[in-house]
């Protein structure tokens, strides 16, 4: 019995370290390649410091966080031979990857450690040969599950002419990430969610709550590379949030295809499938458009990028579009640039070629009165708030203006057929806790009439 205790705690602390190393970024999630690690290490490589490796990481080569934490660690333990100057990268670098590192120390002294020593430190017991192999196979698995996620409460409110002030989102929402890791190329993801609205709006059991319902959401899909890690491959159901796809931030529940093509920096992006931008929700009768879209990413340095492309998706009644076009397509452009550690800019621009909805009278009465003119967007964000670093805080200064006719999502929580300005602030008082709130000054673009939006919002990552 006591032999039985002691490989149970053993494993969870296998497993408990494995989910405490995720209160960073995931154990086998991808180092961007525009990321600084990947000219710090080579630079650590060139030394001929760095033991195990003596050849630079190819450019283009996209690495995991472990492997890039194999790297670190292997220079960690000849610190002394660097150069000063090395040596403060060492250590940086050992802070970015601080949970990985100790993931590895783990599972290393799982794999060499002498079992029985460890045995007696817990118990004073002797593992048999069967337990001994039942721990080195819980020690596999958790090298290849990595979870992460987070709990978030949130509270929004808008400030309307029409009704005066209303309760948009009073939720608690709890993610909960899992990747698989398959193979070196290969990984399986399932991503669930649980929603609760504090206020009681439409308690109704969902499978794919809004803000204010109660529900679980259940997201999975698989990720892998191929083509001597030039091509990837992204397939199945997940939320597609990301400030650069489609010329702005988007944030919806796609189900289909994406792939991603280049080796060095200029990439190449084909996404098509469908996804759900609330047309119905909002006076239309589409619960899913098609969309297809082809974008280009190149970062010209490490201060400067470009993001482009097209993309056609379901005409939206809901965006007083035409529903016999069939397809809408949108072109844009989205520049960043970075003026040193403190100040980012980032703008952008979208156009359609909507036609205006004439479906019946009345619809064609209402679109006629809309404005058909490109979206656009300017953000301005001071330093920024870093999970791993408490007191850090970031301020951000937004614009848009978001035509219906021309953007083809509502985005970062801006309405229908809206422009506003937005001051935010977030702040780190812990790590892997995150405070944000803002206001926006926000109206109609047609009408001028008000629709103001403040937020109060904690995060607690893992």
């Amino acid at each position: 019995m006591k032999k039985t205790l002691a490989v149970l705690g053993l494993s969870t602390v296998i497993f408990c370290g494995g989910v405490q190393a995720q209160a960073a970024p995931g154990f086998f999630q991808e180092v961007p390649l525009s990321d600084w690690s990947y000219e710090a290490v080579n630079g650590l490589i060139a030394t001929g410091h760095v033991n195990d490796y003596t050849e630079s990481i190819p450019q283009g080569r996209i690495m995991s966080r472990m492997e890039m934490a194999l790297v670190v660690d292997d220079a960690m333990q000849n610190l002394k031979a660097f150069a000063p100057a090395d040596q403060d990268t060492i250590q940086k670098l050992n802070k970015e990857y601080y949970y990985d590192i100790k993931k590895i120390h783990l599972l290393s002294k799982l794999d060499n450690a002498d079992l029985e020593k460890a045995e007696n430190e817990v118990n004073g017991t002797t593992f048999t040969e069967e337990e001994k192999a039942g721990l080195k196979k819980a020690a596999s698995l958790a090298d290849k599950i990595s979870i992460n996620g987070y709990a978030r409460l949130r509270n929004d409110h808008y400030l309307k002419d029409t009704t005066g002030r209303t309760t948009r989102a009073n939720m608690l929402h709890v993610q909960v990430n899992t990747t698989y890791k398959i193979d070196e190329n290969w990984q399986a993801h399932a991503d669930l969610g649980y929603r609760n609205s504090l206020s009681g709006f439409d308690e109704t059991k969902s499978l794919s709550p809004n803000e204010n319902q109660t529900g679980t959401t259940m997201d999975t899909y698989v990720t892998g590379r191929m083509a001597d890690n030039a091509l990837g491959l992204k397939i199945g159901k997940w939320n597609e949030w990301n400030i650069y796809g489609w010329g702005m931030d988007i944030d919806c529940d796609f189900s289909g295809v994406q792939l991603d093509y280049g080796k060095k920096d200029f990439k190449t992006y084909l996404t098509t499938g469908k996804m759900d931008l609330w047309d119905n929700g909002m006076g239309g009768t589409r619960e899913y458009e098609q969309v297809t879209s082809l974008r280009f990413f190149y970062p010209f340095d490490k201060k400067n990028d470009i993001n482009f492309g097209v993309s056609s998706s379901s005409a939206m009644a809901s965006r007083y579009q035409d529903p016999s076009q069939g397809r809408v397509f949108y072109y844009y452009t989205h520049a960043h640039h970075k003026f040193d550690t403190n100040w980012d800019l980032r703008a952008g621009i979208i156009n359609s070629d909507a036609k205006r909805d004439n479906t019946t009278p009345a619809a064609a009465a209402k679109a006629a009165t809309k404005t058909k003119q490109p979206g656009r967007w300017i953000q301005l964000q001071y330093k920024g708030s870093d999970l791993q670093s408490p007191g850090s805080y970031g301020i951000t200064a937004d614009y848009r203006y978001e035509p219906a006719l021309t953007w083809p999502t509502v985005t970062d929580w801006c309405g229908l057929n809206e422009h506003f300005f937005r001051l935010g602030v977030s702040y780190v008082p812990a790590k892997n806790i995150l405070l944000d709130t803002f206001y926006t000054w926000a109206d109609e673009i047609d009408t001028g009439k008000r629709d103001d939006m403040f937020r109060f919002q904690a995060q607690f990552f893992f």
